[in-house]
């Protein structure tokens, strides 16, 4: 497997436009942030994660140029990397980008990435065809039930709990 290539630009908080230019995959891993110089340390979670870099959800944001320390983790599997923090705006989150790292350090996220990406089998589809919840013309039960399988492809719920959800009866 060739290495994802590492590379993310600043971006300063009066910037509107997405100047990232690495590659960035919508996953929610859980995050622990520790600021190196103050240890101020705190539990998050990521909204995007690339192998350059990923956004984190706080409140209450570092200021962009601090160094931090990010232990990401997902279904007991993890890593950890220092990075800098490269976007910072009050009540959305941060940016960080990932520091220079060994090329170990490099292929072993470069791995966990390929494995939290890697696309899920068929099995809601093909196993629940039957199963599916009766098809409505009223547009909102078709959102509901997309967003239902979108859930399940992204790993939030189970086949099973998808399953319930269409077939159990509204009230």
């Amino acid at each position: 497997m060739a290495p994802l290539s590492k590379t993310i630009l600043s971006v300063s908080a009066t910037d509107t436009v997405d100047r990232r230019d690495g590659i960035r995959y919508q996953i929610t891993v859980s995050a622990e942030v520790i600021e190196l110089i103050s240890g101020t340390c705190f539990s998050t979670r990521t909204t995007d994660l690339g192998p350059g870099g990923c956004f984190v959800d706080t409140l209450m944001p570092l200021p962009v140029g601090s160094t931090v320390r990010v232990r990401l983790h997902k279904d007991r599997v993890g890593i950890e990397v220092l990075g800098t923090v490269t976007y910072s705006q009050t009540g959305l989150g941060m940016g960080v980008a990932f520091d220079e790292m060994s090329p170990q350090k490099q292929r072993e996220l470069d791995a966990w990435l390929a494995e939290l990406t890697r696309p899920k089998p068929p099995a809601f589809e093909s196993q629940h065809t039957s199963q599916r919840a009766p098809a409505y013309s009223d547009t909102r039960a078709d959102t509901a039930h997309r967003l239902i399988r979108l859930l399940v492809k992204r790993g939030v719920i189970s086949d099973a709990d998808a399953a319930a959800i269409l077939n159990e009866p509204v009230l």
